[in-house]
C-alpha cells in the first residue's frame, strides 16, 4: 500500500483546533491579569480638579473611612484628633487633606500640576485668579508675607455659602491654594 501525499485534502484535527483556542484564551487571560494590580492607581490629572467642595473623589465632609475607600491608603490618619493632615496615596503629588474631628475639612495644594475648576494652578498670576473668578473673589493682605495676598473665592452656588477656595500669593504669583469649608479653609496656620 502506497501513501498518497500530494493531492490529499487534510481534515482538520479537532483536538489541535481546541488546543489552539485554549492557548489563545489563556494568553488573553494572562495578559489581562498582568495589567491588573491591587496597588492604588492614581487617576489621570484631569480627574483631580479642585472645587470649593474638594478635589477629585475627595469631598469635604467625608469621614476618614470614606476617604480611604475613595483614594486608598491614608498614612498617618488620626480620626480622633481635632485636626491632622494626611497625604492620600491615591492623590496627586502636592495634595494634602485636613481631617478635623475625623472628617475632611479642606484640601491643600502646594505644587504645580493640579488646577482649580477655572484652570488656576500654583505658579499662575494673581491676575489670572481675579479674571477667572471675577465677582466671587475677595483680596486680603497676607498675614506673614509683605505684599502677599489671600484671594478668597466663594462658591458659585448661593446655597453653598460655607465653601471657599483660598489662593495664597507672593510677588503676584499663586504659591499654594486650598479648598473646603468655613472655618477651616480660612485658617492660616493650618492645624496650629
Amino acid at each position: 500500500m502506497r501513501a498518497r501525499h500530494g493531492n490529499r485534502t487534510a481534515k482538520p484535527d479537532p483536538t489541535n483546533e481546541t488546543s489552539l483556542r485554549t492557548r489563545l484564551l489563556l494568553a488573553m487571560v494572562v495578559t489581562l491579569a498582568a495589567s491588573c494590580t491591587t496597588e492604588t492607581r492614581r487617576p489621570a490629572s484631569s480627574a483631580w480638579v479642585v472645587t470649593p467642595d474638594g478635589i477629585g473623589a475627595i469631598r469635604v465632609g467625608m469621614t476618614a473611612d470614606e476617604l480611604r475607600r475613595a483614594v486608598g491608603d491614608i498614612p498617618g490618619a488620626n480620626s480622633t484628633a481635632d485636626c491632622s493632615y494626611v497625604r492620600p496615596s491615591g492623590a496627586p503629588a502636592g495634595v494634602a487633606v485636613m481631617l478635623a474631628r475625623g472628617q475632611v475639612a479642606r484640601v491643600d495644594i502646594d505644587s504645580a500640576g493640579v488646577s482649580s475648576d477655572a484652570g488656576v494652578a500654583v505658579g499662575d498670576s494673581a491676575a489670572k485668579v481675579a479674571e477667572a473668578y471675577a465677582t466671587r473673589v475677595r483680596a486680603t493682605p497676607h498675614k506673614y508675607l509683605p505684599g502677599g495676598q489671600y484671594l478668597t473665592v466663594r462658591s458659585a452656588s448661593p446655597a453653598d455659602s460655607l465653601r471657599r477656595m483660598v489662593f495664597e500669593t507672593e510677588n503676584g504669583r499663586v504659591t499654594r491654594f486650598r479648598a473646603g469649608r468655613v472655618p477651616e479653609v480660612e485658617w492660616v496656620e493650618r492645624c496650629g
